[in-house]
């Protein structure tokens, strides 16, 4: 990963991120969702938006459509997003998950929930497991992911905290989607 200095990244508003996604309109046909496996406030230059862990988003491109490596084999028209946190998580069994001392917090959960509404309103994609996914849920599917054998492997946001209901671990890929639709139905902006 092409670790970056935060000041050298733009911080922006989630209306920015509605202009920029709004020049991105039919370039786009993915948006993955991330952590950086660092410490809050440490940047990466593989992933177009980032979510510190006071809910400041950032981005590291003006062009959402500039190609990111951030999902193995999958980048082409793909927008990555990840949350920086999650230094030192260890995988264990998913909902018994080790965040670390860099835990995903609510405001980051909450902050790309709204990000993936305007993504979804802005680029025309339905929030649904044919457009958005996790990480995780990406490396599941192409044999990478979590106890599938690759050292390596691949559990970003696989289990999240529903900090709503007692912090309750639930997969992290239906949580941040079910979280994109609510914000859209409070705005009035889901294309029914």
């Amino acid at each position: 990963m092409a670790y970056v200095e935060l000041d050298h990244c733009r911080k922006v508003s989630l209306e920015d991120i509605r202009e920029l996604a709004n020049e991105a309109r039919g370039e786009i046909s993915m948006v993955y969702a991330h952590w950086t496996a660092a410490r809050y406030s440490q940047a990466y230059d593989d992933y177009h938006i980032l979510i510190d862990h006071d809910g400041a988003i950032y981005v590291t491109t003006d062009d959402l459509t500039e190609y990111k490596a951030h999902t193995y084999r999958r980048n082409y028209r793909a927008i990555g997003i990840a949350l920086m946190c999650c230094y030192g998580a260890l995988a264990n069994e998913g909902y018994d998950a080790d965040f670390g001392d860099y835990p995903p917090t609510l405001l980051q959960i909450e902050a790309l929930a709204q990000v993936t509404a305007i993504l979804s309103d802005a680029l025309d994609l339905e929030i649904t497991r044919d457009n958005f996914l996790t990480h995780c849920e990406a490396a599941l599917a192409d044999g990478y992911g979590p106890f599938q054998g690759d050292p390596d492997l691949r559990w970003d946001l696989w289990f999240l905290p529903d900090l709503y209901d007692g912090e309750r671990m639930k997969p992290g890929g239906d949580l941040l989607r079910g979280k994109g639709i609510f914000y859209q139905n409070q705005w009035g902006t889901r294309g029914d």
